[in-house]
């Protein structure tokens, strides 16, 4: 009978041990931490707003060579159709006035090309620096290496003084702008940009007679605008109405290919990009 209860005693002391350790267990059993958020994005680095703005500026120069150019265009059609006048009353004076007014407008051209050469210079200091930041969050390499070899042709068009080459090849340096944006973290969806890149360049091959790459551009334009229409937030619907217009109204005049119609229509799209960005940003 004694060695029957101390069997008992025995099995219950047992009992209660593992018990008692069960209930330590659930009591050191640690609780789930939250898993760090690998997906977010950091701010957009200042180097990439700056190239950006470096862009504007080149685009900006070259636009004003442009109006100098033309405006030279619209002096020596007037010089030509005076011509036999001023032969009949002196041909010299109207010479010198002539040579005159060159030397007049040469400063504010070497000022524009200057500004140019010195802010390509700029951008080729900015993505060095940004590169290495862009592959951290994610870049490709082969979008970094496309990034650079556009930044390189840029550099061989504006030491050559080509004009138009410049302004697209600018264009072209812009519209990675967006790409490296999807990386970081921005106040309006970069698709936008693409927008703003297909318009330019409609804008500038329009305007030397490249009507295939402006009609390819327009359709690459749509496609991007009907994907991008549908995420804006419901404030930008004025904004987005005004843009379905203005977009209309610029493949009209693509498919016209009327150049001075274009260029008209295509300010006034860019006025509707700005907006789009003004509104979709505000909900940011």
């Amino acid at each position: 009978m004694k060695n029957y209860q101390k069997v008992m005693y025995f099995l219950l002391v047992i009992m209660i041990t593992l018990q008692l350790s069960a209930c330590k267990n659930k009591q050191k059993k640690p609780t789930p931490q939250k898993k760090p958020n690998i997906t977010q994005k950091m701010p957009t680095p200042k180097e990439l707003t700056k190239i950006e703005s470096d862009i504007e500026t080149i685009i900006k120069e070259g636009q004003k060579l442009q109006e100098s150019q033309q405006s030279k265009q619209s002096s020596k059609s007037s010089v030509s159709a005076l011509a036999p006048q001023n032969q009949q009353q002196g041909g010299k004076s109207t010479s010198k006035g002539g040579n005159k007014q060159k030397q007049q407008k040469e400063p504010p051209e070497k000022k524009s090309w200057s500004a140019i050469d010195k802010t390509v210079k700029d951008i080729h200091t900015n993505w060095n620096v940004l590169s290495p930041i862009a592959a951290k969050a994610g870049a490709s390499t082969d979008l970094l290496n496309n990034v650079s070899t556009t930044i390189n042709t840029l550099t061989t068009k504006s030491t050559n003084k080509l004009l138009n080459d410049t302004m697209i090849a600018a264009n072209n340096v812009y519209k990675y702008i967006p790409e490296i944006e999807n990386y970081f973290k921005t106040t309006s969806p970069p698709d936008i940009k693409k927008l703003r890149f297909y318009n330019r360049d409609i804008d500038f091959n329009s305007s030397i007679g490249k009507w295939d790459v402006a009609t390819k551009d327009i359709n690459d334009l749509k496609a991007i605008w009907k994907t991008l229409k549908v995420k804006l937030p419901k404030d930008a619907k004025t904004a987005s109405d005004k843009f379905d217009s203005g977009l209309s109204e610029l493949e009209k005049a693509v498919q016209a290919k009327d150049s001075t119609i274009t260029k008209i229509k295509s300010n006034v799209l860019e006025s509707d990009i700005k907006s789009l960005e003004k509104a979709s940003g505000a909900k940011k």
